[in-house]
C-alpha cells in the first residue's frame, strides 16, 4: 500500500543543518498495524509527516497505491488525504466551537457527502465509540479520553485507507490510554483500515502486527510482533 524509498528529511542549512529522517526505506502492507517506536526527537513526527504529505521529504519517494505521492502537488494531496487518509494526535485537535457530532461530520462535508447521510455515518460512528449520548456537548465538557474517541471517531468516519496516530496516549493517564489502544485497534480490525501509530508506548506495540524501532532518523531494529495482543 506504501512505498518509501530512500527518504531523508533535512532542516536548516551549513553548520545548523540537521538530518531529521535519514535514509528511510518502508513498506506498508494494507491493513497492516504497524508501531514505529523511538525516544523523542527520533524523527517518528517527522517520519509521519512526510508519509502523510503533511510535510516535504528533501529527498527520496513515497507512493501510495502506486501513485507518486512525493510528485504531486500540494492541491493533489490534499484531496487525496481528505479521501484516503484519518488522523488521530495527541491533542486530539478538536474544533472547540464544534460539537462532538459536528467534529465528527467534519471529513464527510469536506467530501461533499449530503448532510442526511453524513450524519447518519456520525451517529453510527459515535456509537461505535461509545459517545452516542454526548454527541451535543462540545469538546471542553469531555474528559481526554472522551476528546480522544471523538477524534478516532472523525479520523475513520469517512472510510479512510489508512489512519496515521502521533502518540495517541501522550496526553492520557495509563488506564485510559489502554481504552483508547484498544478502542484504536478494535475499529481498525472492523474496518480494515491500516493504522500506523507513533509512539513511544510499548503498550502500543504489544497490540501491533510489526514494530519498527526508530533512533537519530533512521530504523534501527524491525520485528515481527509474535507476542500481539488482541482483544
Amino acid at each position: 500500500m506504501i512505498e518509501v524509498k530512500d527518504l531523508y528529511k533535512v532542516y536548516g542549512k551549513g553548520e545548523n543543518q540537521v538530518e531529521a529522517l535519514r535514509g528511510i526505506n518502508l513498506s506498508i502492507e494494507r491493513g497492516e498495524f504497524l508501531a514505529i517506536l523511538g525516544p523523542s526527537g527520533s524523527g517518528k513526527t517527522t517520519l509521519l509527516n512526510c508519509l502523510s504529505g503533511i510535510d516535504s521529504p528533501t529527498k527520496g519517494e513515497i507512493f501510495f497505491n502506486g501513485i507518486a505521492f512525493h510528485s504531486l502537488g500540494e492541491e493533489e494531496k490534499t484531496k487525496l488525504r481528505a479521501k484516503h487518509m484519518g488522523f488521530v494526535f495527541q491533542f486530539f485537535n478538536l474544533i472547540p466551537v464544534l460539537t462532538v457530532l459536528e467534529n465528527v461530520e467534519l471529513p464527510l462535508k469536506i467530501l461533499g457527502v449530503n448532510h442526511k447521510q453524513g450524519r447518519e455515518r456520525a451517529i453510527e460512528m459515535l456509537k461505535k465509540v461509545d459517545l452516542l449520548e454526548k454527541i451535543n456537548r462540545f469538546p471542553s465538557q469531555l474528559s481526554g479520553g472522551e476528546q480522544q474517541r471523538v477524534a478516532i471517531a472523525r479520523a475513520l468516519v469517512h472510510k479512510p485507507s489508512i489512519v496515521w496516530a502521533d502518540e495517541p496516549t501522550g496526553n492520557l493517564d495509563s488506564e485510559t490510554g489502554l481504552m483508547v489502544i484498544e478502542l484504536l485497534d478494535k475499529v481498525r480490525a472492523e474496518h480494515g483500515t491500516t493504522l500506523v501509530v507513533v509512539t513511544h508506548d510499548e503498550r502500543i506495540a504489544r497490540r501491533a502486527d510489526r514494530v519498527l524501532i526508530m533512533r537519530d532518523g533512521k530504523f534501527v531494529k524491525e520485528e515481527p510482533n509474535q507476542k500481539r495482543i488482541t482483544t
